[in-house]
């Protein structure tokens, strides 16, 4: 029996609740509102958190926003796969 969950999007420590969450190849489209879209905001122009996505069965994938785009009463926030870090020694 395979247990299979959403994808969850945390940022720091918080785990943030979008409205919908759509994959693309490289990313996802989160509809955000709320405290869930501040978190991310800061996140993206402060680099104080991390911003991460976990699914099921997979490693956390860390993510970088690359677009913004607001709308009525929420916002959608592009999230693309941040390049890997330099590994050095």
């Amino acid at each position: 029996m395979s247990l299979h969950t959403a994808p969850e999007l945390i940022v720091g420590t918080l785990r943030v609740m979008p409205v919908s969450l759509d994959a693309f190849d490289g990313g996802v489209v989160a509809r955000l509102s709320g405290p869930g879209l501040l978190s991310v905001l800061d996140a993206a122009f402060a680099g104080d958190a991390a911003i991460q996505l976990w699914s099921s069965g997979t490693l956390p994938r860390a993510m970088m926003v690359t677009e913004i785009a607001m709308q009525g009463g929420s916002t959608l926030v592009t999230l693309e796969d941040a390049p890997a870090p330099l590994r050095l020694n």
